[in-house]
């Protein structure tokens, strides 16, 4: 669809202005004229709204997102369609930056803001899992950091999310999504047999960003890449930063581990993974369990409190800025090129597995509700 700045769509939003563009479509501040408000709408271009799936996953994209419950997810306000019967979204505006921007302007952060950050993405994943959601694409550039508060995540972009239960997927659902170096080897090479556990694993790389400024996996050529996720091999956190413990590269070497089930059981028991590895690090008199079955550390509420409050101690730096923040504009999501379009990536050797399709996606956006005590780590009850 062709929109441009003044366009009212539906005879209740005008586009303001553009605050990102993708190969799928573009995103806007948009003023609803009744409300007086203003919102994100999310826009999809005339190219992939003619191709096959591509307006039912978009309209799917808002169902599945609108039904998952969590301060910490993107919320969805409304799905319409022009009066040309193009769809769009309407989603709540984000105010802030991507914890991927927040790391190439200020650098890695701190471990205390790490396990803030782990510990409520953690929280919309597990809420999404609960509604039967995998996100499918966790990346810093899906890791909003909402401005003037400390700090609080809200997860977004649902545009390649499947849903669990397979009677309710796409034939793109199939296929691997998602971006590349964030992605968990069975998404890669066996799509259709991964589950929350992928979503796991992208958490885990995305904490290893964050902490590190560099992505698990190599960000060259995709056979490389390939070669890499098949092995396992990831460089060691603290080999890029020196000071980070053995306790956080334990977490991360599980989180990041090839097998699915060597992974951490659930989004929760992971945030109180990292809790009891960032208490052993500060020192806290906790008990130190043992790094090698950390997802048996369940931290006390007031202990994770406590450990969040590092955050301010460790001189956590404030936002700049308050600006619409663009979203995934210039994100890589990783699809099937169009001549393995009819089967899956199997084991084929890494140069086949590496022919794919790469193709730029805009995001979503919101204006965040009141945030929970984010130093209360609800999950280790």
């Amino acid at each position: 669809m062709k929109v441009s700045p003044g366009q009212v769509l539906s005879g209740t939003l005008r586009l303001v202005r553009r605050i990102a563009e993708g190969g799928m479509g573009s995103v806007w501040v948009a003023e609803h004229l009744v409300l007086g408000t203003q919102v994100a709408v999310k826009v999809m271009c005339r190219a992939w709204a003619e191709m096959p799936d591509a307006p039912a996953r978009f309209l799917r994209e808002a169902r599945i997102t609108a039904r998952i419950d969590s301060p910490h997810v993107v919320r969805v306000l409304d799905c319409r369609r022009t009066e040309a019967d193009e769809p769009y979204l309407v989603l709540e505006l984000l105010r802030g930056e991507t914890l991927e921007e927040r790391v190439r302007r200020g650098g890695p952060v701190s471990v205390p803001e790490v396990l803030a950050l782990v510990t409520q993405a953690a929280e919309g994943l597990a809420a999404a899992h609960a509604a039967g959601v995998l996100h499918r694409d966790l990346k810093p550039e899906n890791v909003f950091l909402v401005a003037d508060r400390e700090p609080f995540v809200k997860l977004l972009d649902f545009g390649v999310a499947r849903p669990t239960e397979r009677a309710e997927w796409l034939d793109a659902d199939r296929l691997p999504a998602g971006t590349p170096q964030y992605m968990s080897p069975e998404q890669l090479f066996e799509p259709e047999t991964a589950d929350e556990r992928a979503d796991l694993f992208s958490l885990a790389a995305v904490a290893y960003f964050a902490l590190t400024g560099h992505a698990p996996l190599p960000s060259g050529s995709l056979e490389a890449l390939a070669i890499a996720a098949d092995s396992g091999a990831f460089r060691v956190a603290s080999t890029l930063r020196p000071e980070l413990p053995p306790a956080i590269d334990a977490w991360l070497a599980r989180g990041l581990a090839r097998a699915p089930g060597d992974r951490f059981r659930d989004a929760r028991a992971m945030a109180c993974a990292l809790a009891a590895a960032c208490e052993r690090h500060a020192g806290a008199a906790f008990g130190a369990p043992d790094p090698s079955d950390m997802s048996m550390a369940i931290p006390t509420t007031a202990t994770a409190r406590a450990l969040v409050g590092l955050t301010r101690a460790a001189g956590h730096r404030s936002w700049t800025r308050n600006a619409v923040v663009g979203f995934g504009a210039a994100s890589v999501t990783f699809v099937l090129a169009a001549g393995l379009a009819s089967g899956l990536l199997h084991r084929a050797p890494p140069s086949a597995r590496a022919d794919v399709a790469l193709r730029a996606e805009p995001a979503h956006y919101s204006r965040t509700s009141p945030p929970p005590d984010v130093g209360s780590v609800r999950a280790c009850r």
